[in-house]
Protein backbone atom coordinates (compact mmCIF):
# COMPACT_ATOMS: atom_id res chain seq x y z
CA UNK A 1 0.00 0.00 0.00
CA UNK A 2 1.06 3.39 -0.82
CA UNK A 3 1.82 6.13 1.78
CA UNK A 4 3.91 9.51 2.32
CA UNK A 5 5.54 10.64 5.17
CA UNK A 6 5.43 13.82 5.91
CA UNK A 7 7.01 16.54 8.99
CA UNK A 8 10.04 15.72 10.52
CA UNK A 9 9.21 16.55 14.57
CA UNK A 10 7.89 13.73 16.75
CA UNK A 11 4.03 14.19 17.79
CA UNK A 12 4.39 17.33 20.57
CA UNK A 13 1.23 17.41 21.31
CA UNK A 14 -1.49 16.98 24.41
CA UNK A 15 -4.81 17.68 25.39
CA UNK A 16 -5.08 19.84 28.48
CA UNK A 17 -8.82 20.43 28.72
CA UNK A 18 -9.86 21.42 25.77
CA UNK A 19 -7.00 22.91 24.29
CA UNK A 20 -4.34 21.34 22.26
CA UNK A 21 -1.14 22.10 23.72
CA UNK A 22 2.75 22.00 22.18
CA UNK A 23 5.50 20.51 24.03
CA UNK A 24 7.15 24.37 24.32
CA UNK A 25 3.52 25.00 26.62
CA UNK A 26 2.02 27.40 24.00
CA UNK A 27 -1.10 26.57 23.15
CA UNK A 28 -1.13 25.33 19.37
CA UNK A 29 -4.57 26.23 18.32
CA UNK A 30 -5.63 29.64 16.12
CA UNK A 31 -5.25 31.89 18.75
CA UNK A 32 -1.13 31.62 18.68
CA UNK A 33 -1.35 32.98 15.04
CA UNK A 34 1.61 30.98 14.15
CA UNK A 35 1.85 27.81 11.76
CA UNK A 36 -1.53 26.95 11.27
CA UNK A 37 -2.31 30.26 10.36
CA UNK A 38 0.11 31.08 8.21
CA UNK A 39 -0.40 27.85 5.95
CA UNK A 40 -4.73 28.47 5.53
CA UNK A 41 -6.13 31.41 3.45
CA UNK A 42 -9.76 30.38 5.17
CA UNK A 43 -8.00 31.24 9.09
CA UNK A 44 -6.07 33.70 8.12
CA UNK A 45 -9.25 35.80 6.50
CA UNK A 46 -11.75 34.52 9.50
CA UNK A 47 -8.94 35.72 12.11
CA UNK A 48 -8.43 39.12 10.20
CA UNK A 49 -11.98 39.74 10.55
CA UNK A 50 -12.61 38.55 14.08
CA UNK A 51 -9.74 40.59 15.56
CA UNK A 52 -10.61 43.57 17.56
CA UNK A 53 -8.64 46.33 18.77
CA UNK A 54 -8.52 45.81 22.56
CA UNK A 55 -7.02 43.14 21.93
CA UNK A 56 -9.18 40.63 23.69
CA UNK A 57 -9.13 36.56 22.23
CA UNK A 58 -11.70 36.14 19.59
CA UNK A 59 -12.97 32.26 19.56
CA UNK A 60 -13.09 30.24 15.98
CA UNK A 61 -15.49 27.54 15.89
CA UNK A 62 -14.60 25.23 12.67
CA UNK A 63 -17.81 23.18 12.43
CA UNK A 64 -17.74 22.17 8.24
CA UNK A 65 -13.88 20.91 8.05
CA UNK A 66 -14.35 17.80 5.84
CA UNK A 67 -13.60 14.36 7.65
CA UNK A 68 -14.00 16.00 10.70
CA UNK A 69 -11.84 15.76 14.16
CA UNK A 70 -9.49 13.42 13.27
CA UNK A 71 -8.67 14.82 9.59
CA UNK A 72 -8.49 18.69 11.21
CA UNK A 73 -5.48 17.19 13.83
CA UNK A 74 -3.77 15.70 10.69
CA UNK A 75 -3.38 19.27 8.73
CA UNK A 76 -2.49 20.92 12.61
CA UNK A 77 0.03 18.48 12.85
CA UNK A 78 1.48 19.15 8.74
CA UNK A 79 1.49 22.83 9.96
CA UNK A 80 3.57 22.07 12.98
CA UNK A 81 5.88 19.74 10.67
CA UNK A 82 5.29 17.22 12.77
CA UNK A 83 5.57 13.42 11.19
CA UNK A 84 2.32 12.25 9.78
CA UNK A 85 1.54 9.61 7.02
CA UNK A 86 -0.66 9.85 4.76
CA UNK A 87 -2.16 6.69 2.87
CA UNK A 88 -5.01 5.59 0.65
CA UNK A 89 -7.60 5.85 3.37
CA UNK A 90 -6.90 9.03 4.48
CA UNK A 91 -5.58 11.19 1.69
CA UNK A 92 -8.89 11.90 0.35
CA UNK A 93 -10.26 13.57 3.58
CA UNK A 94 -6.94 15.75 3.81
CA UNK A 95 -7.39 16.66 -0.15
CA UNK A 96 -11.19 18.16 0.84
CA UNK A 97 -9.82 19.16 3.60
CA UNK A 98 -6.82 21.11 2.49
CA UNK A 99 -9.37 22.48 -0.05
CA UNK A 100 -11.79 24.06 2.21
CA UNK A 101 -8.91 25.46 4.38
CA UNK A 102 -7.87 27.25 1.31
CA UNK A 103 -4.12 25.77 1.78
CA UNK A 104 -2.24 26.30 -1.53
CA UNK A 105 0.59 27.82 -2.75
CA UNK A 106 0.17 31.41 -1.92
CA UNK A 107 0.35 30.22 1.69
CA UNK A 108 3.57 28.43 1.78
CA UNK A 109 5.24 26.61 -0.45
CA UNK A 110 4.80 22.59 -0.74
CA UNK A 111 1.46 23.29 1.25
CA UNK A 112 -1.13 20.91 1.59
CA UNK A 113 -3.11 21.01 -1.51
CA UNK A 114 -0.29 20.40 -3.64
CA UNK A 115 1.15 17.24 -1.39
CA UNK A 116 -2.26 15.53 -1.53
CA UNK A 117 -2.39 16.77 -5.38
CA UNK A 118 0.71 15.04 -5.89
CA UNK A 119 0.05 11.82 -4.07
CA UNK A 120 -3.91 11.28 -5.33
CA UNK A 121 -1.86 11.05 -8.52
CA UNK A 122 0.06 8.22 -7.45
CA UNK A 123 -3.30 6.67 -5.84
CA UNK A 124 -4.70 6.52 -9.18
CA UNK A 125 -1.76 4.57 -10.26
CA UNK A 126 -2.25 1.46 -8.17
CA UNK A 127 -5.51 -0.81 -8.43
CA UNK A 128 -6.46 -1.60 -4.45
CA UNK A 129 -5.23 1.83 -3.55
CA UNK A 130 -7.92 3.16 -5.74
CA UNK A 131 -10.34 1.05 -4.33
CA UNK A 132 -9.85 2.04 -0.64
CA UNK A 133 -9.63 6.08 -1.84
CA UNK A 134 -12.82 5.73 -3.24
CA UNK A 135 -14.34 3.86 -0.73
CA UNK A 136 -13.29 7.04 1.32
CA UNK A 137 -15.07 9.25 -0.71
CA UNK A 138 -18.60 8.59 0.86
CA UNK A 139 -17.44 10.41 3.88
CA UNK A 140 -16.68 13.89 1.93
CA UNK A 141 -18.95 12.70 -0.81
CA UNK A 142 -19.97 16.47 -1.82
CA UNK A 143 -16.18 18.01 -1.41
CA UNK A 144 -14.76 15.08 -3.44
CA UNK A 145 -17.32 15.40 -5.98
CA UNK A 146 -16.09 19.11 -6.56
CA UNK A 147 -12.30 18.56 -6.71
CA UNK A 148 -13.56 15.41 -9.34
CA UNK A 149 -11.62 13.02 -7.16
CA UNK A 150 -14.36 10.85 -7.39
CA UNK A 151 -14.83 10.68 -11.59
CA UNK A 152 -11.00 10.53 -11.29
CA UNK A 153 -11.19 7.76 -9.34
CA UNK A 154 -13.85 5.95 -11.15
CA UNK A 155 -11.99 6.24 -14.72
CA UNK A 156 -8.81 5.11 -13.76
CA UNK A 157 -10.30 2.18 -12.04
CA UNK A 158 -12.55 1.15 -14.96
CA UNK A 159 -9.67 1.82 -17.51
CA UNK A 160 -7.60 -0.73 -15.51
CA UNK A 161 -10.10 -3.10 -15.50
CA UNK A 162 -11.09 -3.05 -19.26
CA UNK A 163 -7.03 -3.06 -20.17
CA UNK A 164 -6.36 -6.32 -17.74
CA UNK A 165 -9.66 -8.09 -19.11
CA UNK A 166 -8.55 -7.65 -22.57
CA UNK A 167 -5.08 -8.85 -21.86
CA UNK A 168 -6.75 -12.04 -20.24
CA UNK A 169 -8.93 -12.57 -23.29
CA UNK A 170 -5.90 -12.57 -25.96
CA UNK A 171 -4.49 -15.13 -23.85
CA UNK A 172 -7.54 -17.52 -23.19
CA UNK A 173 -8.98 -16.66 -26.82
CA UNK A 174 -7.98 -19.95 -28.63
CA UNK A 175 -8.84 -22.11 -25.77
CA UNK A 176 -12.01 -20.74 -24.71
CA UNK A 177 -14.06 -20.22 -28.00
CA UNK A 178 -12.93 -22.44 -30.42
CA UNK A 179 -11.98 -25.28 -28.62
CA UNK A 180 -15.46 -25.37 -27.05
CA UNK A 181 -18.09 -23.17 -27.92
CA UNK A 182 -18.28 -24.19 -31.43
CA UNK A 183 -18.75 -27.68 -30.73
CA UNK A 184 -21.00 -28.22 -27.68
CA UNK A 185 -24.33 -26.57 -27.97
CA UNK A 186 -25.46 -26.80 -24.17
CA UNK A 187 -23.08 -24.08 -23.94
CA UNK A 188 -25.36 -21.46 -25.05
CA UNK A 189 -28.73 -22.96 -23.77
CA UNK A 190 -28.35 -20.46 -21.09
CA UNK A 191 -29.30 -22.91 -18.04
CA UNK A 192 -26.10 -23.94 -17.08
CA UNK A 193 -24.57 -21.29 -15.04
CA UNK A 194 -20.20 -23.03 -15.29
CA UNK A 195 -19.94 -22.49 -19.09
CA UNK A 196 -20.98 -18.84 -19.19
CA UNK A 197 -19.42 -17.89 -16.90
CA UNK A 198 -15.90 -15.95 -17.60
CA UNK A 199 -12.83 -17.50 -18.12
CA UNK A 200 -10.38 -17.75 -15.48
CA UNK A 201 -8.58 -14.64 -14.52
CA UNK A 202 -10.88 -12.61 -16.08
CA UNK A 203 -13.53 -12.13 -13.12
CA UNK A 204 -10.37 -10.84 -11.16
CA UNK A 205 -12.03 -7.59 -9.51
CA UNK A 206 -15.85 -8.75 -9.09
CA UNK A 207 -14.81 -9.04 -5.43
CA UNK A 208 -13.02 -5.54 -4.75
CA UNK A 209 -16.03 -4.21 -6.53
CA UNK A 210 -18.31 -5.54 -4.33
CA UNK A 211 -17.06 -3.71 -1.23
CA UNK A 212 -18.09 -0.26 -2.32
CA UNK A 213 -21.65 1.28 -1.54
CA UNK A 214 -24.19 1.22 -4.33
CA UNK A 215 -23.87 4.42 -5.61
CA UNK A 216 -20.27 4.26 -6.32
CA UNK A 217 -20.76 0.61 -7.99
CA UNK A 218 -23.29 1.46 -10.20
CA UNK A 219 -20.88 4.73 -11.55
CA UNK A 220 -17.61 1.91 -11.58
CA UNK A 221 -19.90 -0.52 -13.42
CA UNK A 222 -21.85 2.32 -16.05
CA UNK A 223 -17.85 3.30 -16.21
CA UNK A 224 -16.69 -0.07 -17.41
CA UNK A 225 -19.74 -1.27 -19.11
CA UNK A 226 -19.27 2.23 -21.34
CA UNK A 227 -15.12 1.28 -21.74
CA UNK A 228 -16.25 -1.83 -24.02
CA UNK A 229 -16.48 -4.56 -21.06
CA UNK A 230 -17.56 -7.53 -22.65
CA UNK A 231 -21.63 -7.59 -21.41
CA UNK A 232 -20.94 -11.56 -19.59
CA UNK A 233 -18.18 -9.55 -17.09
CA UNK A 234 -20.70 -6.59 -16.62
CA UNK A 235 -23.70 -9.31 -15.79
CA UNK A 236 -20.79 -11.61 -13.76
CA UNK A 237 -20.18 -8.69 -11.46
CA UNK A 238 -23.60 -7.81 -11.15
CA UNK A 239 -24.22 -10.87 -10.09
CA UNK A 240 -21.91 -11.71 -7.47
CA UNK A 241 -22.26 -7.67 -6.09
CA UNK A 242 -26.16 -8.79 -5.41
CA UNK A 243 -25.08 -12.30 -3.97
CA UNK A 244 -23.46 -10.56 -1.37
CA UNK A 245 -26.51 -8.62 0.31
CA UNK A 246 -29.33 -10.33 -0.45
CA UNK A 247 -29.18 -13.89 1.04
CA UNK A 248 -32.61 -15.49 -1.49
CA UNK A 249 -29.40 -15.38 -4.33
CA UNK A 250 -27.27 -18.04 -2.49
CA UNK A 251 -29.80 -21.27 -1.09
CA UNK A 252 -32.35 -23.32 -2.08
CA UNK A 253 -35.48 -21.80 -1.04
CA UNK A 254 -39.26 -22.22 -1.71
CA UNK A 255 -41.56 -19.36 -2.11
CA UNK A 256 -43.09 -20.35 1.02
CA UNK A 257 -40.51 -20.27 3.35
CA UNK A 258 -41.05 -17.54 5.83
CA UNK A 259 -37.58 -16.90 6.73
CA UNK A 260 -35.71 -17.60 3.61
CA UNK A 261 -35.12 -13.85 3.02
CA UNK A 262 -32.64 -12.89 6.14
CA UNK A 263 -30.89 -16.46 5.87
CA UNK A 264 -27.97 -17.51 3.70
CA UNK A 265 -24.54 -17.57 3.47
CA UNK A 266 -24.15 -13.75 3.74
CA UNK A 267 -24.93 -13.00 7.54
CA UNK A 268 -22.58 -10.46 8.10
CA UNK A 269 -23.49 -8.64 5.34
CA UNK A 270 -27.40 -8.98 5.21
CA UNK A 271 -29.22 -5.70 4.81
CA UNK A 272 -33.32 -4.81 5.79
CA UNK A 273 -35.90 -6.41 3.46
CA UNK A 274 -36.22 -2.94 1.97
CA UNK A 275 -32.57 -2.40 1.34
CA UNK A 276 -32.71 -5.60 -0.57
CA UNK A 277 -35.91 -4.37 -2.48
CA UNK A 278 -34.29 -1.57 -3.43
CA UNK A 279 -30.75 -3.38 -4.35
CA UNK A 280 -32.16 -5.86 -6.29
CA UNK A 281 -34.33 -3.48 -8.50
CA UNK A 282 -31.10 -1.10 -9.16
CA UNK A 283 -29.48 -4.02 -10.34
CA UNK A 284 -32.27 -5.51 -12.55
CA UNK A 285 -31.71 -1.98 -14.11
CA UNK A 286 -27.95 -2.49 -14.40
CA UNK A 287 -28.00 -6.31 -16.04
CA UNK A 288 -27.38 -6.01 -19.82
CA UNK A 289 -30.59 -6.34 -21.84
CA UNK A 290 -28.26 -9.13 -24.48
CA UNK A 291 -30.07 -12.28 -24.15
CA UNK A 292 -27.42 -15.54 -22.62
CA UNK A 293 -25.51 -12.80 -21.16
CA UNK A 294 -26.97 -13.84 -17.38
CA UNK A 295 -27.15 -17.51 -16.96
CA UNK A 296 -31.22 -18.45 -16.11
CA UNK A 297 -30.22 -19.94 -13.04
CA UNK A 298 -29.42 -16.90 -11.59
CA UNK A 299 -32.57 -14.90 -13.36
CA UNK A 300 -35.12 -17.52 -12.01
CA UNK A 301 -33.15 -16.98 -8.65
CA UNK A 302 -33.91 -12.93 -9.36
CA UNK A 303 -37.51 -13.84 -10.15
CA UNK A 304 -37.85 -15.51 -6.54
CA UNK A 305 -36.04 -12.64 -4.53
CA UNK A 306 -38.21 -10.33 -6.35
CA UNK A 307 -41.59 -12.25 -5.70
CA UNK A 308 -40.55 -12.57 -1.88
CA UNK A 309 -39.48 -8.90 -1.43
CA UNK A 310 -42.38 -7.71 -3.18
CA UNK A 311 -40.36 -5.44 -5.66
CA UNK A 312 -41.79 -3.68 -8.51
CA UNK A 313 -44.19 -5.07 -11.00
CA UNK A 314 -42.06 -3.56 -13.88
CA UNK A 315 -39.11 -5.26 -12.52
CA UNK A 316 -40.67 -8.79 -11.60
CA UNK A 317 -42.10 -8.73 -15.67
CA UNK A 318 -38.65 -7.41 -16.59
CA UNK A 319 -37.26 -10.82 -14.99
CA UNK A 320 -40.25 -12.62 -16.69
CA UNK A 321 -39.58 -11.36 -20.29
CA UNK A 322 -35.72 -12.35 -19.60
CA UNK A 323 -36.26 -15.74 -18.68
CA UNK A 324 -39.00 -16.44 -21.30
CA UNK A 325 -36.83 -15.23 -24.16
CA UNK A 326 -33.87 -17.07 -23.03
CA UNK A 327 -35.91 -20.54 -22.35
CA UNK A 328 -37.37 -20.64 -26.01
CA UNK A 329 -33.60 -21.45 -27.07
CA UNK A 330 -32.73 -23.64 -24.04
CA UNK A 331 -35.43 -26.65 -24.68
CA UNK A 332 -34.23 -28.32 -28.24
CA UNK A 333 -30.33 -28.72 -26.44
CA UNK A 334 -31.76 -30.11 -22.87
CA UNK A 335 -31.39 -33.90 -22.29
CA UNK A 336 -34.30 -36.15 -20.61
CA UNK A 337 -32.98 -35.07 -17.31
CA UNK A 338 -32.41 -31.71 -17.43
CA UNK A 339 -35.80 -31.49 -18.81
CA UNK A 340 -37.23 -33.11 -15.89
CA UNK A 341 -34.78 -31.02 -13.48
CA UNK A 342 -36.54 -27.69 -14.47
CA UNK A 343 -39.92 -28.64 -15.00
CA UNK A 344 -40.18 -29.35 -11.44
CA UNK A 345 -40.05 -25.73 -11.11
CA UNK A 346 -43.74 -25.97 -12.51
CA UNK A 347 -46.29 -25.46 -10.50
CA UNK A 348 -48.82 -27.58 -12.73
CA UNK A 349 -52.24 -26.12 -10.83
CA UNK A 350 -51.76 -22.62 -11.12
CA UNK A 351 -50.85 -22.86 -15.11
CA UNK A 352 -53.72 -20.68 -17.28
CA UNK A 353 -55.77 -22.61 -20.01
CA UNK A 354 -53.42 -20.73 -22.63
CA UNK A 355 -50.57 -22.31 -20.91
CA UNK A 356 -51.96 -25.56 -19.99
CA UNK A 357 -52.86 -25.86 -23.97
CA UNK A 358 -49.62 -24.76 -25.21
CA UNK A 359 -47.78 -27.65 -22.32
CA UNK A 360 -50.29 -30.15 -23.88
CA UNK A 361 -48.83 -29.74 -27.22
CA UNK A 362 -45.48 -29.02 -26.45
CA UNK A 363 -43.55 -32.13 -28.14
CA UNK A 364 -40.06 -31.04 -25.57
CA UNK A 365 -41.75 -31.51 -22.59
CA UNK A 366 -41.99 -34.39 -20.51
CA UNK A 367 -44.69 -36.67 -20.64
CA UNK A 368 -44.98 -37.01 -17.15
CA UNK A 369 -45.19 -33.36 -16.87
CA UNK A 370 -47.89 -32.94 -20.21
CA UNK A 371 -49.91 -36.12 -18.33
CA UNK A 372 -49.90 -34.09 -15.19
CA UNK A 373 -51.06 -30.71 -16.78
CA UNK A 374 -53.88 -32.17 -18.92
CA UNK A 375 -54.79 -34.41 -15.55
CA UNK A 376 -55.41 -31.04 -13.56
CA UNK A 377 -56.78 -29.25 -16.47
CA UNK A 378 -59.23 -32.42 -16.59
CA UNK A 379 -60.21 -32.09 -12.98
CA UNK A 380 -60.40 -27.85 -12.91
CA UNK A 381 -63.34 -28.93 -15.66
CA UNK A 382 -65.31 -31.71 -14.02
CA UNK A 383 -64.86 -29.45 -10.97
CA UNK A 384 -66.61 -26.89 -12.39
CA UNK A 385 -69.20 -29.15 -14.54
CA UNK A 386 -70.25 -30.58 -10.89
CA UNK A 387 -71.01 -27.13 -9.57
CA UNK A 388 -73.08 -25.58 -12.85
CA UNK A 389 -74.86 -28.99 -12.52
CA UNK A 390 -75.51 -28.66 -8.57
CA UNK A 391 -76.54 -25.16 -9.41
CA UNK A 392 -78.73 -26.24 -12.11
CA UNK A 393 -80.79 -28.80 -10.12
CA UNK A 394 -81.16 -26.14 -7.04
CA UNK A 395 -83.23 -23.98 -9.56
CA UNK A 396 -85.07 -26.28 -10.46
CA UNK A 397 -86.16 -27.97 -7.16
CA UNK A 398 -86.52 -24.07 -6.03
CA UNK A 399 -89.13 -24.14 -9.25
CA UNK A 400 -91.43 -26.98 -8.36
CA UNK A 401 -91.17 -25.76 -4.36
CA UNK A 402 -92.14 -22.42 -5.16
CA UNK A 403 -94.02 -20.95 -7.86
CA UNK A 404 -93.82 -17.44 -7.05
CA UNK A 405 -89.99 -17.48 -6.79
CA UNK A 406 -88.18 -14.81 -8.55
CA UNK A 407 -84.99 -15.19 -10.27
CA UNK A 408 -82.76 -12.34 -10.93
CA UNK A 409 -81.09 -11.66 -14.25
CA UNK A 410 -77.40 -11.67 -13.99
CA UNK A 411 -76.77 -7.78 -13.99
CA UNK A 412 -79.54 -7.67 -11.35
CA UNK A 413 -81.94 -5.20 -13.03
CA UNK A 414 -84.94 -7.27 -13.12
CA UNK A 415 -86.64 -10.99 -13.06
CA UNK A 416 -85.86 -13.95 -15.27
CA UNK A 417 -87.70 -16.85 -16.32
CA UNK A 418 -86.27 -20.03 -14.60
CA UNK A 419 -86.75 -21.94 -17.70
CA UNK A 420 -84.78 -19.80 -19.38
CA UNK A 421 -82.10 -19.62 -16.37
CA UNK A 422 -81.78 -23.50 -16.26
CA UNK A 423 -81.14 -23.09 -20.43
CA UNK A 424 -78.42 -20.76 -20.20
CA UNK A 425 -76.63 -23.41 -17.35
CA UNK A 426 -77.24 -26.14 -19.67
CA UNK A 427 -75.56 -24.35 -22.53
CA UNK A 428 -72.60 -23.60 -20.54
CA UNK A 429 -72.69 -27.16 -19.17
CA UNK A 430 -72.68 -28.34 -23.14
CA UNK A 431 -69.64 -25.70 -23.77
CA UNK A 432 -67.40 -27.30 -20.56
CA UNK A 433 -68.44 -30.66 -22.39
CA UNK A 434 -66.99 -29.88 -25.68
CA UNK A 435 -63.98 -28.25 -23.71
CA UNK A 436 -63.26 -31.68 -21.89
CA UNK A 437 -63.66 -33.87 -24.99
CA UNK A 438 -61.41 -31.89 -26.69
CA UNK A 439 -59.06 -32.83 -23.94
CA UNK A 440 -59.34 -36.40 -24.76
CA UNK A 441 -58.99 -35.85 -27.90
CA UNK A 442 -55.37 -34.36 -27.20
CA UNK A 443 -54.68 -37.26 -24.83
CA UNK A 444 -55.49 -39.88 -27.62
CA UNK A 445 -53.55 -38.28 -30.35
CA UNK A 446 -50.62 -38.33 -26.96
CA UNK A 447 -51.59 -41.76 -26.83
CA UNK A 448 -50.45 -42.73 -30.67
CA UNK A 449 -47.35 -41.05 -30.60
CA UNK A 450 -46.20 -42.00 -27.17
CA UNK A 451 -46.85 -45.98 -27.40
CA UNK A 452 -44.87 -46.55 -24.24
CA UNK A 453 -47.63 -44.99 -22.11
CA UNK A 454 -50.16 -47.25 -23.22
CA UNK A 455 -52.12 -46.45 -19.53
CA UNK A 456 -53.27 -43.03 -20.92
CA UNK A 457 -56.23 -44.20 -22.72
CA UNK A 458 -57.30 -46.24 -19.65
CA UNK A 459 -56.50 -43.60 -17.65
CA UNK A 460 -57.56 -40.07 -19.37
CA UNK A 461 -59.67 -41.16 -22.35
CA UNK A 462 -62.80 -42.89 -20.73
CA UNK A 463 -66.16 -40.72 -20.11
CA UNK A 464 -66.78 -39.07 -16.92
CA UNK A 465 -69.48 -37.28 -17.88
Amino acid sequence: MAFMRLGSKSDAFYHEGQTWNCTTGLPSDVTVKFPLLSRSGLLKKFIADLSTEDGSNCVLQLHDVPGGDKTFELVTKFCYSVKIEVTASNVVSLRCAAEYLQMNENYGEGNLIAKTEAFLNEIFSNWSDSIKALQTCEEVKSCAEELRIISRCIDSLAMKVCSESNMFNKHSEGYDCSNNSAQDPALWNGISPETKSPPPGDAWWYEDLSMLCLPLYKRLILSIEAKGMKPENVAGSLIYYIRKFIPLMNRQASFNDKNSVNQGTTTNNTISEADQKALLEEIMGLLPNKKEVTPSKYLLRLLRAAMKLHASPSCIENLEKRIGSQLNQAHPWLIDSEREQFCRLMNCQKLSLEASTHAAQNERLPLRVIVQVLFFEQLRLRTSISSWLYVSENLENSQNNSGNLVFPRNNGTGPLDPKQGTQNLKDLVSELEKECSCIRSELQKLAKTKKSWSILPRIFCRKHL
